[in-house]
């Protein structure tokens, strides 16, 4: 992960991969028959689980706060050494690898969509968030962590923004996040506008 991190796809060297794991390439070679399989590998042992781990959250309480722990979730996953590296891969690289980004986008985007979705849904059905399409409320949801993974430059020595610490940028997204999607006084819920699209 580390190497394709640093490199990207197409870049990333098996020799290194391999040295970083203290074995040969030819022993890569007997496991994955290609560097894509190795990435998809990847993607189903070090990302697909933390999707796990956010759909493992507790639903119980209000739907803010189900939303709190989900940003503070995927915060601590995308501070991790290595993220910056990774959010600018699937952004700009993984298009090129088409079969790749299409195994992605199911193993992860979707499902990461489902996770969050259904937290937006759930406030809008209670009435704790206005009448928003759940599917554009994490798309822009999204944007806002994965924007301040790159712009915070969080193990760069030179980030774009500077932020006190991450701690900081966690509430203050959390914050704008929570006021965007919270009902305005004396707003009723739509019943069904938070249902999955068919």
């Amino acid at each position: 992960m580390a190497v394709f991190a640093e490199h990207g796809i197409a870049s990333a060297k098996l020799e290194e991969i391999a040295a970083k794991a203290g074995v040969s390439k030819g022993t890569i070679y007997l496991y994955f028959p290609s560097k894509e399989e190795l990435f998809r590998e990847v993607v189903r042992q070090r990302v697909v689980p933390r999707i796990a781990e956010a759909d493992a959250i507790p639903d119980a309480g209000s739907a803010i706060e189900q939303l709190e722990r989900y940003l503070a979730h995927q915060w601590e996953t995308l501070s991790l050494d290595g993220s910056e590296g990774w959010v600018r891969l699937v952004l700009l690289e993984l298009h090129n690898f088409s079969d790749l980004a299409e195994f992605y986008r199911e193993e992860v985007i979707n499902r990461s969509n489902r996770v969050l979705g259904d937290i937006v849904r759930r406030g809008v059905d209670r009435g704790e968030f206005r009448a928003v399409d759940p599917l554009a409320a994490c798309t822009m949801i999204k944007s806002i962590i994965l924007m301040n993974v790159l712009w915070s430059g969080l193990h760069s020595p030179a980030p774009i923004l500077r932020v006190q610490s991450r701690a900081q940028t966690l509430q203050e997204m959390t914050d704008f996040v929570v006021h965007a999607l919270r009902a305005t006084a004396g707003e009723t819920p739509v019943p069904g506008y938070g249902a999955p699209n068919s």
